[in-house]
């Protein structure tokens, strides 16, 4: 049970929040927990869920490069219910169980594909170091050009922000998720 009830349409809810809930059920087809919350504070909540989306499907990042980054987001937040989510979509668009695998345990790299060690290393500068290392930064850049730099820079960095509305919700992964593994 999260602290705050979900936002509908209803009347229980201010017009702006209601405006909100709208537009993401017309642009989303469903309202996610991150951005329907934030629909408290008015069109924040459209403007997150529009960001979420051009972030995941509209940028130059291959689906399987997206959802990875996303998972390494979520085990830097230890964000249960959004590596829930996206693992299941990851393995869809055709991240690798190797690569979840150490996303999840913080395992070695070595095995990984190129691109997979490099987005899990730069995630782990980025989220959970003090900065990232002009190495990896000029890695990103020559793989993925400054678009991309950028691109997987606001993916990682707007779950993160999902992940803190998650917690202070107090939103949680079902009993039966796929769990991140204990730190």
């Amino acid at each position: 049970m999260s602290r705050l009830p979900m936002p509908s349409e209803t009347e229980a809810f201010p017009e702006e929040t209601r405006a909100a809930v709208r537009h993401i059920l017309q642009t989303r087809q469903s309202l996610p927990p991150p951005s329907t919350y934030l629909t408290y504070a008015g069109k924040a909540g459209a403007l997150l869920s529009d960001l979420v989306d051009h972030l995941r499907y509209h940028t130059s990042l291959t689906g399987a490069e997206t959802e990875l980054a996303i998972c390494t987001a979520a085990r830097a937040a230890n964000a249960d219910y959004i590596w829930t989510g996206h693992v299941r979509l990851g393995l869809q668009a055709g991240v690798r169980e190797e690569a979840l695998h150490a996303v999840d345990t913080y395992g070695p790299l070595d095995g990984l594909t190129a691109d997979e060690a490099l987005i899990i290393r730069f995630g782990r500068e980025l989220l959970e170091a003090s900065q990232v290392s002009d190495a990896t930064v000029n890695a990103v850049q020559a793989r993925y050009g400054e678009r991309g730099l950028l691109e997987l820079t606001a993916v990682m960095s707007v779950y993160m922000m999902n992940a803190a509305i998650l917690r202070v919700m107090d939103h949680r992964a079902a009993a039966d998720a796929r769990h991140l593994t204990p730190r």
